[in-house]
């Protein structure tokens, strides 16, 4: 039987048939593999299996009994297998994933573009989200596992219904009613319409912020991860230790919560679908306090001069420094220019945090994007680092307020 080890992954890949009369053959090469590799988590690769009988099964629950279920993964299985899988429970027992079609994308209408990935329109239903080549395909399945649970929580998001891969990247097909568009295409091609569709946009991010995520399972504190991308950018030499530790002196003034944070809420990749918001980005939400999205609000602002920052956000510059002022206005329910002011300087002072920890959220940016928000770190961040811890302990008096 054949086998790699990748990583952190032993993948054994399956035969045609898994029958009675060959079930026991099987069971002891893979065993024999599996206890060669104890400390590996076990991928099946079931590209090539077309038929699996109860001898097939028992001999998977043998390997569960060996195994922790999370840690065993059975992949590329094509449907009649799959549905042997979900008749008999076994899709509940462990981690199973039906066989990736391949698409092409050629000729499809782009409606959206992030710094991960890019989303097509496939026809008047359908949209695909495409992700770099790179992105690993747990990162989609994590991201569509995270979708349903927002779902389930109330959150207005669209669902997956299938992994899908062009060339060597993966995507994720989504069903969306005709002419759904991007946030950023909305507010720039119905001007008239900009004040309802921002109430609109608001009221999604206010109830993101009010839902209570912490004890649903797999997601992360938002101060934890920041927290880690800080470790990962003194591991890649991009910040000394000492600078490192005043970056994580802020994070650690951040208040707890237990609440959703979306990690990433802005007008390029939320929808608007027949006058409602539908999320669509859901790869990066955490728990936490809402400050760590409305230090992405900050961050685009200040540096939506780029021509790639308008792009993603679909709006020019004059649109963006609007979408940000208006999204102050309504989350925080004033037109005090005194108060908006020292808010956006609260926002602003974590949407430079955000800056220096930026190459870590976004890995596969380009050398000179990265040296670009070190720099920035460095010039706009570190010497002031009073005047952000100062900013940080604001936090607690302005939410409590709301």
């Amino acid at each position: 039987m054949n086998y790699n080890v990748e990583d952190n992954k032993l993948v054994i890949f399956l035969g045609k048939n898994i029958r009675s009369d060959n079930a026991e053959t099987v069971k002891k090469e893979v065993l024999s593999i599996i206890e060669a590799h104890p400390d590996k988590k076990v991928v099946f690769d079931a590209a090539k299996l077309n038929y699996i009988s109860s001898a097939g099964l028992r001999m998977l629950l043998t390997v569960l009994k060996l195994k922790d279920p999370e840690k065993v993964t059975v992949k590329n299985v094509v449907r009649g297998v799959y549905d042997v899988f979900e008749m008999t429970g076994f899709t509940k027992l462990l981690d199973v994933h039906k066989k990736i079609r391949s698409i092409s994308v050629d000729g499809c209408e782009i409606i959206g573009q992030g710094q991960s990935s890019t989303v097509y329109r496939v026809d008047d239903d359908i949209i695909v989200k495409m992700y770099n080549k790179g992105v690993p395909l747990e990162k989609i399945y994590q991201e569509i596992d995270f979708s349903k649970k927002a779902f389930l929580a109330g959150i207005p998001t669209a669902i997956s219904f299938e992994i899908v891969e062009c060339g060597d990247a993966y995507g994720a097909i989504f069903e969306m009613v005709d002419h759904a568009v991007t946030i950023g295409n909305a507010l720039t091609t119905r001007p008239d319409e900009f004040d309802s569709i921002m109430e609109k946009f608001v009221a999604t991010y206010k109830t993101i912020h009010h839902t209570n995520i912490e004890k649903m399972g797999g997601f992360a504190s938002l101060k934890a991860t920041w927290n880690r991308w800080a470790d990962g950018m003194e591991a890649n030499g991009s910040f000394t230790a000492e600078e490192t530790a005043m970056l994580k002196e802020m994070i650690a003034v951040v208040p707890e919560r237990p609440t959703m944070v979306h990690c990433d809420f802005h007008a390029g990749n939320v929808m608007y679908q027949r006058d409602e918001i539908v999320v669509i980005d859901m790869a990066d939400i955490g728990y936490g306090h809402p400050v760590f999205d409305l230090a992405a609000g900050a961050f685009h602002a200040r540096y939506s001069y780029f021509p790639k920052r308008q792009k993603v956000h679909g709006m020019n510059q004059e649109g963006m420094l609007r979408f940000w002022d208006t999204l102050v206005r309504l989350y925080f329910g004033t037109n005090d220019e005194k108060q908006l002011q020292e808010i956006k300087e609260m926002c602003d002072a974590f949407g430079l945090l955000r800056g220096a920890l930026f190459p870590m959220k976004h890995v596969q940016i380009a050398p000179e994007t990265k040296a670009f928000h070190v720099g920035e770190t460095r010039e706009k961040l570190l010497p002031r680092m009073d005047w952000a811890i100062e900013q940080a302990k604001k936090l607690i008096d302005v939410f409590d307020k709301m």
